[in-house]
Protein backbone atom coordinates (compact mmCIF):
# COMPACT_ATOMS: atom_id res chain seq x y z
CA UNK A 1 0.00 0.00 0.00
CA UNK A 2 1.13 3.60 -0.56
CA UNK A 3 0.11 7.37 0.17
CA UNK A 4 0.34 8.99 -2.99
CA UNK A 5 0.91 12.76 -3.21
CA UNK A 6 0.45 14.72 -6.41
CA UNK A 7 1.54 18.59 -5.67
CA UNK A 8 2.74 21.51 -7.77
CA UNK A 9 1.89 24.75 -8.40
CA UNK A 10 -1.88 25.78 -9.42
CA UNK A 11 -2.13 25.08 -12.79
CA UNK A 12 0.96 22.76 -13.17
CA UNK A 13 -1.25 19.98 -14.37
CA UNK A 14 -1.67 18.66 -10.64
CA UNK A 15 -5.27 17.52 -11.48
CA UNK A 16 -4.29 15.69 -14.26
CA UNK A 17 -1.39 13.71 -13.13
CA UNK A 18 -3.94 13.11 -10.06
CA UNK A 19 -6.81 11.98 -12.54
CA UNK A 20 -5.16 9.49 -14.07
CA UNK A 21 -3.45 7.80 -11.62
CA UNK A 22 -7.05 7.03 -10.26
CA UNK A 23 -7.86 5.42 -13.07
CA UNK A 24 -6.42 2.10 -12.09
CA UNK A 25 -8.54 -0.47 -10.13
CA UNK A 26 -5.96 -0.40 -7.35
CA UNK A 27 -6.29 3.26 -6.64
CA UNK A 28 -9.64 5.39 -5.22
CA UNK A 29 -11.63 7.53 -7.70
CA UNK A 30 -10.64 10.93 -8.65
CA UNK A 31 -11.91 13.24 -5.60
CA UNK A 32 -11.40 16.71 -4.79
CA UNK A 33 -8.65 18.58 -3.16
CA UNK A 34 -7.12 17.38 0.37
CA UNK A 35 -7.73 20.54 2.19
CA UNK A 36 -8.31 19.02 5.42
CA UNK A 37 -4.95 16.95 5.38
CA UNK A 38 -3.15 20.45 4.06
CA UNK A 39 -4.39 22.28 7.25
CA UNK A 40 -3.82 19.57 9.66
CA UNK A 41 0.66 19.00 8.27
CA UNK A 42 0.18 23.50 8.37
CA UNK A 43 -0.96 23.34 11.98
CA UNK A 44 1.99 20.73 13.22
CA UNK A 45 4.14 23.43 11.01
CA UNK A 46 3.45 25.99 12.38
CA UNK A 47 3.41 24.55 16.04
CA UNK A 48 6.85 23.07 15.77
CA UNK A 49 8.09 26.56 14.44
CA UNK A 50 6.62 28.09 17.33
CA UNK A 51 7.27 25.41 20.06
CA UNK A 52 7.00 27.00 23.21
CA UNK A 53 6.19 26.40 27.24
CA UNK A 54 2.71 25.90 26.46
CA UNK A 55 3.04 23.00 24.11
CA UNK A 56 5.29 21.36 26.53
CA UNK A 57 2.60 20.58 28.61
CA UNK A 58 0.47 18.74 25.95
CA UNK A 59 3.14 17.27 23.90
CA UNK A 60 6.54 17.10 26.31
CA UNK A 61 8.96 17.77 23.25
CA UNK A 62 9.28 18.04 19.71
CA UNK A 63 9.16 14.39 19.08
CA UNK A 64 6.17 14.19 21.13
CA UNK A 65 4.39 17.11 18.91
CA UNK A 66 5.60 15.01 15.85
CA UNK A 67 4.38 11.47 17.15
CA UNK A 68 0.91 12.89 17.91
CA UNK A 69 0.88 14.95 14.30
CA UNK A 70 1.63 11.80 12.54
CA UNK A 71 -1.01 9.72 14.26
CA UNK A 72 -3.27 12.28 13.35
CA UNK A 73 -2.55 12.45 9.89
CA UNK A 74 -2.27 8.65 9.10
CA UNK A 75 -5.93 8.66 10.96
CA UNK A 76 -7.27 10.69 8.85
CA UNK A 77 -5.61 8.99 5.84
CA UNK A 78 -6.69 5.65 6.97
CA UNK A 79 -10.15 7.09 7.13
CA UNK A 80 -9.85 8.93 3.85
CA UNK A 81 -9.18 5.73 2.06
CA UNK A 82 -11.73 3.41 3.73
CA UNK A 83 -14.00 6.46 2.79
CA UNK A 84 -13.07 5.82 -1.03
CA UNK A 85 -13.23 2.45 -1.04
CA UNK A 86 -10.57 0.69 0.52
CA UNK A 87 -8.05 0.87 -2.30
CA UNK A 88 -4.84 -0.46 -2.32
CA UNK A 89 -3.26 2.34 -3.32
CA UNK A 90 -4.43 6.63 -1.90
CA UNK A 91 -3.78 9.15 -4.11
CA UNK A 92 -4.32 12.48 -3.26
CA UNK A 93 -3.48 16.25 -4.29
CA UNK A 94 -3.67 19.78 -3.27
CA UNK A 95 -1.41 22.16 -4.65
CA UNK A 96 -1.39 24.48 -1.43
CA UNK A 97 -0.17 20.71 0.48
CA UNK A 98 2.88 21.18 -1.66
CA UNK A 99 4.55 23.97 0.75
CA UNK A 100 4.53 21.90 3.43
CA UNK A 101 5.32 18.44 1.85
CA UNK A 102 8.38 18.68 3.99
CA UNK A 103 6.46 18.25 7.01
CA UNK A 104 4.54 15.76 5.66
CA UNK A 105 7.32 13.57 4.77
CA UNK A 106 8.20 13.74 8.36
CA UNK A 107 5.00 12.93 9.73
CA UNK A 108 4.23 10.30 6.53
CA UNK A 109 7.81 9.18 5.63
CA UNK A 110 6.94 6.53 3.69
CA UNK A 111 4.82 8.56 1.28
CA UNK A 112 5.75 9.09 -2.20
CA UNK A 113 5.52 12.50 -3.66
CA UNK A 114 5.22 13.61 -7.44
CA UNK A 115 5.68 16.95 -8.30
CA UNK A 116 4.17 18.36 -11.50
CA UNK A 117 6.44 20.78 -13.09
CA UNK A 118 5.67 23.00 -16.28
CA UNK A 119 6.45 25.99 -18.37
CA UNK A 120 6.20 29.13 -16.01
CA UNK A 121 4.86 30.96 -19.17
CA UNK A 122 1.69 28.55 -19.43
CA UNK A 123 1.08 28.14 -15.60
CA UNK A 124 0.78 32.01 -15.57
CA UNK A 125 -1.02 32.15 -18.59
CA UNK A 126 -3.80 29.81 -17.00
CA UNK A 127 -3.77 31.64 -14.04
CA UNK A 128 -4.00 34.34 -15.89
CA UNK A 129 -7.45 32.96 -18.09
CA UNK A 130 -8.74 31.61 -14.46
CA UNK A 131 -8.39 35.37 -13.18
CA UNK A 132 -10.78 36.43 -15.84
CA UNK A 133 -13.50 34.08 -15.29
CA UNK A 134 -13.10 35.29 -11.62
CA UNK A 135 -13.49 38.35 -12.37
CA UNK A 136 -16.36 38.24 -14.53
CA UNK A 137 -18.59 36.79 -11.99
CA UNK A 138 -17.42 39.43 -9.45
CA UNK A 139 -14.60 37.60 -7.96
CA UNK A 140 -11.63 38.86 -6.23
CA UNK A 141 -8.28 37.21 -6.01
CA UNK A 142 -4.65 37.01 -6.73
CA UNK A 143 -5.49 35.94 -10.32
CA UNK A 144 -7.62 38.59 -11.47
CA UNK A 145 -4.98 41.03 -10.79
CA UNK A 146 -2.93 40.00 -13.79
CA UNK A 147 0.01 41.33 -12.04
CA UNK A 148 3.26 39.35 -13.40
CA UNK A 149 6.01 39.27 -10.76
CA UNK A 150 3.48 38.65 -8.05
CA UNK A 151 1.92 35.69 -9.80
CA UNK A 152 5.57 34.36 -10.27
CA UNK A 153 6.67 34.33 -6.98
CA UNK A 154 3.13 32.84 -6.11
CA UNK A 155 4.35 30.06 -8.42
CA UNK A 156 8.13 29.66 -7.12
CA UNK A 157 6.50 29.59 -3.53
CA UNK A 158 5.26 26.07 -4.67
CA UNK A 159 8.40 24.76 -5.18
CA UNK A 160 11.05 25.87 -2.82
CA UNK A 161 10.16 23.88 0.17
CA UNK A 162 10.11 20.64 -1.90
CA UNK A 163 13.14 21.52 -3.93
CA UNK A 164 15.72 22.99 -0.75
CA UNK A 165 14.85 19.74 0.76
CA UNK A 166 18.58 17.89 1.34
CA UNK A 167 17.49 14.86 2.91
CA UNK A 168 18.10 12.04 1.24
CA UNK A 169 15.04 9.65 2.15
CA UNK A 170 12.69 12.46 0.93
CA UNK A 171 15.05 12.88 -2.47
CA UNK A 172 14.35 8.77 -2.98
CA UNK A 173 10.95 9.17 -2.45
CA UNK A 174 10.29 12.31 -4.50
CA UNK A 175 9.49 12.26 -8.62
CA UNK A 176 9.29 15.04 -11.12
CA UNK A 177 7.01 14.70 -13.48
CA UNK A 178 6.91 17.54 -16.59
CA UNK A 179 3.52 18.07 -17.94
CA UNK A 180 5.11 18.59 -21.32
CA UNK A 181 5.72 14.82 -21.34
CA UNK A 182 2.86 13.89 -19.76
CA UNK A 183 0.34 16.19 -22.73
CA UNK A 184 2.09 14.46 -25.45
CA UNK A 185 2.47 10.57 -24.39
CA UNK A 186 0.83 9.83 -20.94
CA UNK A 187 1.10 6.14 -21.61
CA UNK A 188 4.83 6.67 -21.59
CA UNK A 189 4.96 8.53 -18.63
CA UNK A 190 2.72 6.48 -16.63
CA UNK A 191 5.04 3.79 -17.49
CA UNK A 192 8.13 5.80 -16.05
CA UNK A 193 6.69 5.88 -12.99
CA UNK A 194 4.77 2.84 -12.47
CA UNK A 195 7.90 1.65 -11.03
CA UNK A 196 8.21 4.62 -8.40
CA UNK A 197 4.52 4.41 -7.21
CA UNK A 198 3.99 0.48 -7.65
CA UNK A 199 1.27 0.80 -9.37
CA UNK A 200 0.68 -0.94 -12.76
CA UNK A 201 -1.02 1.19 -15.61
CA UNK A 202 -1.02 -0.95 -18.93
CA UNK A 203 -4.51 -1.12 -18.52
CA UNK A 204 -5.55 2.25 -18.52
CA UNK A 205 -6.97 4.23 -21.35
CA UNK A 206 -5.36 7.30 -22.47
CA UNK A 207 -7.01 7.80 -25.18
CA UNK A 208 -10.30 7.80 -23.76
CA UNK A 209 -11.90 10.03 -21.55
CA UNK A 210 -11.20 9.70 -17.80
CA UNK A 211 -13.53 8.50 -15.38
CA UNK A 212 -13.93 11.50 -13.17
CA UNK A 213 -15.14 9.85 -10.00
CA UNK A 214 -16.02 12.55 -7.66
CA UNK A 215 -15.10 15.76 -9.69
CA UNK A 216 -17.93 15.32 -12.30
CA UNK A 217 -18.69 18.49 -14.70
CA UNK A 218 -22.24 18.48 -13.28
CA UNK A 219 -20.61 19.28 -9.94
CA UNK A 220 -17.89 22.03 -11.40
CA UNK A 221 -20.28 23.64 -13.40
CA UNK A 222 -22.76 24.46 -10.68
CA UNK A 223 -20.33 25.76 -8.24
CA UNK A 224 -19.02 29.73 -8.39
CA UNK A 225 -16.10 28.35 -6.60
CA UNK A 226 -14.65 25.29 -9.26
CA UNK A 227 -16.12 26.97 -12.09
CA UNK A 228 -13.13 29.52 -13.43
CA UNK A 229 -10.94 26.87 -12.86
CA UNK A 230 -12.39 24.56 -15.47
CA UNK A 231 -11.35 24.40 -18.81
CA UNK A 232 -12.35 23.00 -21.98
CA UNK A 233 -10.02 19.61 -21.46
CA UNK A 234 -11.30 19.27 -18.06
CA UNK A 235 -13.36 15.64 -17.80
CA UNK A 236 -11.52 14.70 -21.23
CA UNK A 237 -8.75 12.69 -22.33
CA UNK A 238 -5.46 14.37 -21.40
CA UNK A 239 -4.32 16.87 -24.79
CA UNK A 240 -1.26 19.02 -25.90
CA UNK A 241 -3.42 21.28 -26.73
CA UNK A 242 -2.28 23.59 -24.13
CA UNK A 243 1.32 23.80 -24.37
CA UNK A 244 3.08 26.69 -25.28
CA UNK A 245 -0.66 28.57 -25.18
CA UNK A 246 1.03 31.25 -23.23
CA UNK A 247 1.32 33.28 -26.64
CA UNK A 248 -2.26 33.67 -27.07
CA UNK A 249 -2.75 35.25 -23.52
CA UNK A 250 0.31 37.03 -22.55
CA UNK A 251 1.88 40.05 -24.24
CA UNK A 252 5.50 40.28 -25.12
CA UNK A 253 6.32 42.42 -22.09
CA UNK A 254 4.29 40.12 -19.76
CA UNK A 255 6.44 37.15 -21.38
CA UNK A 256 9.70 38.60 -20.79
CA UNK A 257 8.18 39.56 -17.02
CA UNK A 258 7.96 35.62 -16.29
CA UNK A 259 10.98 34.93 -18.26
CA UNK A 260 12.93 37.25 -15.68
CA UNK A 261 11.20 36.86 -12.40
CA UNK A 262 11.31 32.85 -13.12
CA UNK A 263 14.87 32.55 -14.87
CA UNK A 264 15.95 29.83 -11.83
CA UNK A 265 13.18 27.68 -12.75
CA UNK A 266 14.00 27.96 -16.28
CA UNK A 267 17.59 26.88 -15.48
CA UNK A 268 16.39 23.97 -13.32
CA UNK A 269 14.48 22.47 -15.87
CA UNK A 270 15.79 23.51 -19.25
CA UNK A 271 12.72 25.63 -20.47
CA UNK A 272 13.87 27.49 -23.40
CA UNK A 273 13.53 31.26 -22.30
CA UNK A 274 13.03 33.70 -25.71
CA UNK A 275 14.39 36.64 -24.67
CA UNK A 276 18.14 34.78 -23.61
Amino acid sequence: MAWIFVGGSQRSGTSVMQQLLCQSALTNPYVFEASYLRLQVSLYKDTKNNFSGNHVSYFGDEDGLRNFSSLVVRAFLEQSRKQLGSPKHLVLKEPHLTRVWPELYELVPDSIFLLMVRDPRDVIASMVEVGQKQAQIGQRYLFTQRNIPELCQHFLAFYAPALNITDSGFRERLAIVLYENLARNPLQTLKEISGFTGIDFESIDVSDAPDTGHVTQEVLSRSAHYAPWATELSGRKVSESKIGNYQNVLTPSEIAEVEEHCAPFFEWFQYERRAA
